[in-house]
């Protein structure tokens, strides 16, 4: 019985070799109609491959920027996004004060708060005008919540935040586009109306949102609520936790002080949203995942395009080969052993296309990850998924052309010409 296997395995390995050479010539003699064939494969598995990999890419920098830095932190907001709360809540709930954030200060395992008011403006030194940057008014502890570096001059100190100087620390793409070609340490600048000292300058720092997120300004949150804060100004708080293991006996201790602080009755909802860094990772998960498989989907028509190309292609080889088909039945042919032959064929020319679209894939994930600053990660289960899939997509369209073949009468493919 083993010896009988063995040699059916052997006879079926011979067959898949038989019908990959056969495929192999018919590539060979029909070289442009195969090639088509093969690049609309290859298309539509490249933009499955080039997408799905630059979105993994995507999802690592998103959980890299949040997941900067080890220290755990809790985010206050006066609205919870991740539930679906939007602006009708958040206009009718109180903002934050900067006395909420010295009481969040005093809790328990608290080692900080970083508060953050931010806009949009415009900086000039001399006749230089920057573009639009975004200016921010913080604490100390943002160095620490943001993990920045100062590569040139210093931060602003506890003293300039306390009494309300006018001192700024610009992001390296500021101080580039501003200060080409001299040292930024000690110029005064003009943010919209107000000049201001710069103290200091940020080290080099990639962001999701390219050069709008990398061309800012830092300056104390006292100067800007003295010089920039409008009437609906928000205050961001976050609260730092000494460690993880006590993020949730701060999140209920800051739910409480929250809720005394703001009045809100016993029994009724918070009027604030207390966010975690996990909630925000498992928020941009979902939202990738969701674009992710539309784009599976856009990238699939290419494919079912390159794949009614097989079947074309095949319908043609079955009509051209009509002679030769009636001539292998007349000398013992079965219907499975044609309808194997092309399915074979048309396996091997997607199969050939989904391997070249998988080096057109990664070469085109390596291009988008490098031009917008993602890192590159390559799924092994996405390649084997391509190759999988363009094989598939060959049988599948390849069925009905092979049916066709083994369908054909004997005595009236011989009679063809």
């Amino acid at each position: 019985m083993f010896v009988d296997k063995t040699a059916a395995r052997g006879v079926m390995v011979d067959k898949i070799k038989e019908s990959m050479l056969e495929a192999f010539d018919i590539v060979r003699e029909h070289k442009l109609r195969s090639g088509l064939v093969i690049l609309g494969v290859m298309i539509g598995v490249a933009s499955l491959m080039g997408m799905v990999a630059t979105l993994a890419g995507l999802q690592k920098f998103i959980a890299q920027s949040i997941s900067a830095n080890d220290t755990p932190y809790l985010s206050l907001s006066k609205i919870d996004f991740f539930a679906g709360e939007g602006r009708k809540e958040w206009e009718k709930r109180k903002e934050f004060t900067i006395d909420d954030a010295f009481a969040l200060g005093e809790l328990p395992h608290v080692s900080g708060v970083y508060v953050e008011y931010s806009r949009g403006a415009a900086m000039k030194y001399k006749e230089r005008k920057s573009q639009l940057i975004g200016l921010v008014g913080s604490n100390l502890v943002m160095l620490h919540v943001q993990s920045m570096t100062i590569a040139e001059g210093g931060y602003f100190t506890q003293f300039e935040l306390e009494h309300r100087r006018n001192v700024v620390v610009l992001s390296y793409q500021a101080a580039t586009g501003l200060f080409p070609d001299e040292d930024p340490i000690g110029k005064r600048i003009r943010i919209n109306q107000h000049e201001y000292v710069v103290v200091g300058v940020f080290g080099k720092r990639k962001s999701l949102f390219g050069s709008l997120g990398e061309t800012f300004a830092v300056i104390p949150y006292t100067s800007f609520e003295r010089d920039y804060k409008s009437r609906r100004q928000e205050m961001e708080i976050s609260v730092i936790v000494e460690g993880s293991t006590y993020l949730d006996e701060v999140k209920e201790s800051m739910r409480s002080l929250m809720r005394a602080r703001r009045k809100v009755p016993l029994g009724q909802p918070d009027d604030f949203a207390i966010i975690t860094a996990e909630a925000t990772l498992d928020f941009t998960k979902k939202l990738t995942d969701a674009v992710a498989l539309v784009l599976v989907v856009l990238s699939s028509i290419g494919l079912m395009v390159g794949g009614i190309g097989v079947m074309v292609i095949m319908l043609v080889s079955v009509t051209e080969r009509t002679k030769e088909i009636g001539i292998r039945k007349a000398i013992g042919a079965t219907r499975g052993e044609i309808t194997w032959q092309f399915l074979v064929e048309a396996a091997t020319l997607s199969g050939i296309g989904g391997a070249m679209g998988i080096f057109v894939g990664i070469g085109l994930a390596l291009l988008a990850s490098s031009v917008l600053g993602f890192p590159f990660v390559l799924p092994i289960g996405l390649v084997i998924a391509a190759v999988t899939l363009s094989v598939s997509v060959g049988l599948f369209f390849g069925i009905f052309p092979a049916r066709k073949a083994a369908r054909l009468d004997p005595i009236v493919a011989l009679r063809y010409e």
